[in-house]
């Protein structure tokens, strides 16, 4: 896992690290966030759920 701030250079490195290390992928949990935002119902989101940010889903 590759963690920091906006804009240090986390997918630069993750993608030289694929480039190097063979049967590797490169996976953005933000991807996964999307698509939860999208799928879930808004019925049965509790209200401080109810935003446009999926990293407010529980």
């Amino acid at each position: 896992m590759i963690n920091g701030a906006f804009g240090s250079g986390k997918t630069t490195v993750a993608n030289r690290l694929i480039a190097e290390i063979p049967n590797c992928m490169l996976f953005d949990p933000e991807e996964v966030g999307y698509m939860l935002r999208n799928v879930i119902p808004e019925n049965i989101k509790r209200k401080e759920e109810r935003t446009n940010d999926f990293q407010d889903l529980e």
